[in-house]
């Protein structure tokens, strides 16, 4: 009987479109007299931060448990909460939502976290309770305001078992208005979870799994959801009540992680004049967080491979020539087919690495 009972409560909790933030491991408080970079496994974060590239005039929307408005790490732009009829009170008292903004967006101050994306503007919509229970209602307002704020990116490090109508044509409105969506892939066994994630498994959403700090999959089940990325997700920074810094995992980490780093390449892109598309801005990610996980993108071996394939046609061109000049009676070089072979070895090179940087952006 009681068995029938908690079918039955956890089948109300699923219809009623509600979820519970669970992180995978309690958090660690971390001490430091200096400012903490975040965990950068791949080198991939140096290359933007020593290029003075901070996701500066990028805006992003956190979808949470709102935001400590105390802590020194962190600012925002423009706040809201949509769990209760008092729309100014988007303080955290959760716990959540601030340390995705930590790690996000936390400012170089010197003190505390520095952010992925220290110079971006955050705009904060609460969207889950202080207990962290959060319903489809609540996160489709977050998303129709962040739409309204001309927002980038639109960060939703939460997780529904289905999916809803309504917060797909959200997601859909968001998309249409040129907004990068990045959600959950969804939590591991560990945390209870073994549904599909909505939003992130609709198509036009970017959906995170997580990386171990080693760069690979932190789980096998990852391999099971729909992925488009993965990003680190264990023992992260992240910014904490009383200005305090906590050791953090958990995909919802992750996601924030790949939010942040999709300001880096969004700002880096505009200082080019270049366009940007959900499609580039992955495959720039996947080139750059993905360490570990299909392997190296295959276009980053082309060079090497083009390298030996140059040099095994010159040393048998050298050897055909030495072949010819033996041969003739004359003793003459065939310089005529040595020209043609060196130009099409030259042309070959030019446009096979011109195509693949191409590919490659």
């Amino acid at each position: 009987m009681m068995k029938k009972q908690l079918l039955i409560i956890l089948a109300g909790i699923l219809f009623a479109g509600s979820f519970a933030f669970q992180p995978v491991h309690a958090s660690k408080i971390v001490e430091s007299d200096r400012e903490v970079n975040q965990l950068d496994e791949a080198g991939s974060l140096a290359k933007y931060h020593d290029n003075n590239i901070n996701g500066k005039n990028i805006k992003i929307a956190i979808l949470d448990t709102g935001i400590d408005t105390t802590n020194r790490d962190l600012a925002f732009k423009k706040a809201i909460n949509f769990t209760s009829a008092d729309s100014a009170d988007f303080t955290d008292r959760n716990g959540h939502g601030t340390k995705i903004a930590g790690i996000i967006g936390a400012r170089k101050n010197g003190e505390g976290l520095i952010g992925i994306a220290p110079s971006s503007e955050l705009y904060i919509a609460k969207v889950a309770n202080d207990s962290g229970k959060v319903a489809f209602a609540e996160v489709i307002k977050g998303l129709n305001w962040a739409v309204q704020q001309k927002v980038d990116i639109i960060n939703i490090s939460l997780e529904f078992g289905k999916g809803n109508e309504a917060l797909k044509e959200a997601i859909d409105n968001a998309v249409e208005h040129d907004i990068i969506v990045v959600a959950s892939a969804g939590n591991i066994r560990a945390e209870g979870d073994t549904f599909k994630a909505y939003p992130g498994a609709y198509p036009d959403v970017i959906s995170v799994g997580m990386l171990n700090v080693h760069g690979q999959i932190y789980a096998d089940e990852f391999k099971e959801k729909k992925v488009d990325v993965y990003a680190p997700g264990e023992d992260l920074t992240s910014a904490y009540f009383d200005n305090k810094m906590t050791l953090d995992t958990g995909v919802s980490y992750a996601t924030a992680y790949a939010s942040g780093y999709a300001a880096l390449v969004m700002e880096d892109r505009l200082s080019r004049d270049e366009s940007i598309s959900r499609d580039s801005l992955l495959k720039t990610m996947k080139a750059d967080l993905n360490q570990g996980i299909n392997g190296t993108p295959w276009y980053v071996y082309t060079g090497l491979i083009l390298n030996i394939l140059t040099f095994c046609a010159v040393i048998g061109l050298g050897i055909y020539s030495i072949l010819s000049y033996r041969k003739s009676i004359t003793r003459k070089w065939p310089l005529r087919a040595m020209g043609i072979s060196i130009a099409i070895i030259i042309a070959v090179n030019a446009v096979v690495r011109y195509l693949v940087f191409l590919i490659s952006k």
